[in-house]
């Protein structure tokens, strides 16, 4: 037998999970319609030229999620009623999702490292990548620190911190949730990371293997949905609406795909800056509790909000056991610091502990020093009153230019924090023309389909509203605005 060329066995995604997604979608196309009977087992693995096994496998995925039954002695039949395509919801229930139409698979690439390689080119006025930029950053002030802390340590600057991090850090990150409502409750603890990305992905490698599923909102960050395809799992995608993730989705998704993990961003969402209200945070830490997922809450941007009253992160709600947190500076302080926090209860920090060792050893003492002063100075929260101020007057430039300039019919979020807008063009729009066009008139941007498991969001796009001051924002987006007219 020859693979079929389809198939990729050097993919991080297992053969048989590439074969269910393959006849997943023979069927939404309608090759295969409701009721109808499934070639046998032998004749699928000569067509895709895999073991029977392998068929057995995808096979046994496509049933427990619903897509086909099996009758014992007559084979495999396609279910009489499909799980519902999200391609299929009405844009006014779900309106973050666009256009049912999918982007060409390949056509995206790899685009964390391109994103940030664009964020460096002076020539590009880019939209793209979501960190403070250098002139809202406390330079002078984390300098200072840095000389000061070099003085004091001396050559204790340069050794091992412990690896759940040095200790006046993760007091002082400890002291700062505190002062904001936000306390660490006994039998919980804290751990140092290097960014919330390695959070992520400490939870992914500790708590699932590869094949396993893992819910995702919709549309979501797109470096979790990297990341658990570079990890050979699978996401499941549950869609977003204005008061963030919709729970009834999440009960069926949660009944269907045997998932172990949610991974959310419920304070200004990545990427459509929507906060997911109380009581939805209620009726989701309760669903995932029943069904025994672990809840992976990322909340990057918790500190930025600039508009409304604060809600209580995921891990201080009632039966939060199940909760892991992730917290970190890149987004409030400085991108470069790379450090960050994860808090959860003490047994899933021992389950963690052992891959985060063995991925990172130990977090630099300096930095973390430098941060733990900063925190316990009052210089952090001096610096996020000035920073919460900008990221408003930046948010209001950009919403207010995209209304002016988009195409009529364009739909613009408005958060209340955190650092992205996300536009939804009229339908037959493309964001992936309107990208290219805009690449060659020197503006960049994030197209949608970035943010979708499945590849959909073609007449959608990120814009962060942090990078530029508001008059170079409002000149760039209306130039945006007249090629996205023309595409």
């Amino acid at each position: 037998m020859v693979l079929d060329p389809t198939l990729d066995p050097g993919a991080s995604s297992p053969l048989y999970l590439q074969l269910q997604r393959q006849l997943r979608g023979l069927i939404q196309q309608g090759e295969w319609r409701p009721g109808t009977r499934l070639p046998a087992v032998p004749e699928l693995a000569g067509r895709w030229g895999v073991h029977r096994l392998t068929v057995l496998k995808a096979l046994a995925g496509l049933k427990r999620t619903g897509w086909i039954q099996t009758v014992q002695g007559r084979g495999s039949f396609v279910a009489p009623r499909l799980p519902e395509a999200p391609g299929l919801r009405s844009s006014g229930e779900f309106p973050f999702e666009g256009s049912p139409l999918l982007v060409h698979e390949g056509e995206l690439g790899s685009w964390i490292g391109e994103t940030l390689e664009r964020a460096q080119d002076q020539h590009l006025v880019s939209f793209s990548a979501g960190f403070i930029p250098s002139d809202l950053l406390p330079g002078e002030q984390l300098r200072r620190l840095t000389v000061q802390v070099m003085k004091d340590l001396g050559p204790e600057a340069w050794v091992y911190a412990a690896p759940s991090g040095h200790r006046p850090y993760l007091d002082a990150v400890s002291n700062w949730l505190a002062s904001e409502g936000d306390p660490i409750d006994a039998g919980w603890g804290i751990r140092a990371l290097p960014g919330a990305q390695a959070g992520l992905a400490l939870a992914l490698e500790s708590l699932t293997v590869p094949g396993d599923r893992v819910l995702v909102e919709s549309p979501c960050y797109l470096g979790i949905l990297a990341l658990i395809r570079a990890l050979g799992r699978e996401p499941v995608p549950v869609p977003v609406d204005r008061q963030g993730l919709d729970p009834e989705r999440l009960a069926s998704a949660l009944q269907r795909s045997e998932a172990k993990l949610l991974f959310t961003v419920p304070s200004f969402h990545n990427p459509t800056g929507m906060t997911l209200s109380k009581g939805r945070r209620e009726r989701v830490l309760a669903l995932t509790r029943a069904q025994g997922v672990v809840l992976v809450a990322d909340s990057a941007y918790g500190d930025l909000r600039f508009t409304g009253n604060s809600l209580p992160p995921f891990r201080r709600l009632p039966d939060a056991d199940h909760v892991i947190h992730v917290g970190s500076f890149s987004k409030s302080l400085a991108a470069g610091l790379r450090l960050g926090y994860l808090i959860a209860k003490e047994d899933i920090l021992r389950r963690l502990a052992p891959i985060q060792e063995v991925h990172t050893i130990a977090l630099p003492t300096l930095t973390q020093e430098v941060v733990a002063r900063f925190l316990d100075n009052g210089g952090f929260r001096r610096h996020l009153v000035r920073l919460r101020r900008a990221l408003k007057e930046r948010r209001d430039a950009m919403y207010g230019a995209v209304v002016e300039h988009f195409p009529p019919g364009t739909q613009v979020s408005e958060p209340k924090g955190g650092m992205h807008l996300w536009v939804v063009l009229p339908e037959g729009y493309s964001a992936m023309d309107l990208h290219r066009d805009a690449l060659q008139h020197g503006l960049g941007f994030a197209p949608g389909p970035l943010f979708f498991a499945d590849g959909r969001g073609t007449n959608c796009l990120r814009l962060n509203f942090s990078t530029h001051d508001p008059a170079v924002t409002r000149d760039a987006i209306a130039r945006l605005g007249h090629l996205a007219r023309r595409t």
